[in-house]
């Protein structure tokens, strides 16, 4: 009898506790949904840019922490800085702080590590700190890098001549050619100057001044003296 007592309890035991159990997970759910609603997102992103600046530039750079945090605290994109400081260390390891200064002072400092490094990689006779102001003072540091190698090995000058001539070619030119003068402008003179004769200002339909206006004086009838319908006395 107890067995069959027990048999018969068993699912109605179940039927009461899981359902019970599954509204406790579902209350704990939603109360950790509307938490998470509530609390807003940390931008984890934007630190974890800043510790991978600090961290380049102390490790493979080998700046100071106070060099790392003042250069990265003041960065816009701070992994550009610290990948464009440790290209540059990479290919002149005794040019860290020339590399920083020179990176700090342009708006996109991987194109300046990339001009540094394809110049200095593909010319013999280039200095690197004379490469490092040249790519900075560049407005396109890609075509700039492009001039100067391409300019060392199809001709016999020097990186240094090479470079003197491509940034010098990035400013505006005055002509277009060196043999270009811009004409002259004319001078005028009096002789110079066409005869101009006055045209006289005449009416197209002339007015007569006797049918322009109306008599101003009205027509006025006379009146009778005797009245239009007179009375018999």
């Amino acid at each position: 009898m107890s067995r069959q007592s027990g048999v018969g309890y068993t699912p109605i035991l179940r039927n009461r506790i899981f359902p019970s159990f599954f509204k406790i997970c579902a209350g704990y759910l939603a109360a950790a949904g509307l938490l998470a609603v509530a609390i807003p997102n940390r931008p984890a992103a934007a630190f974890s840019d800043f510790q991978i600046c600090a961290a380049q530039l102390e490790r493979y750079a080998k700046l100071s922490p106070e060099a790392a945090l003042g250069a990265c605290s003041q960065a816009l994109r701070p992994k550009d800085l610290s990948r464009c400081v440790v290209t540059i260390s990479l290919v002149t390891p005794t040019l860290s702080q020339e590399a920083l200064v020179a990176c700090t002072k342009v708006r996109r400092p991987v194109d300046l590590s990339r001009c540094v490094l394809d110049i200095t990689n593909s010319t013999r006779d280039s200095e690197a700190l004379r490469v490092i102001d040249y790519c900075r003072r560049s407005l396109l540091p890609d075509r700039f890098s492009q001039c100067v190698v391409g300019l060392s090995r199809e001709t016999d000058f020097s990186a240094s001549t090479a470079l003197d001539s491509c940034i010098a070619a990035e400013d505006f030119p005055r002509n277009l050619s060196p043999n270009f003068a811009p004409p002259p402008p004319p001078t005028l003179t009096p002789s110079s100057l066409p005869n101009l004769t006055p045209i006289p200002l005449t009416p197209l339909n002339p007015v007569n001044p006797s049918n322009s206006m109306p008599s101003s004086t009205p027509n006025i009838l006379p009146v009778p003296s005797t009245p239009i319908n007179p009375v018999k006395p």
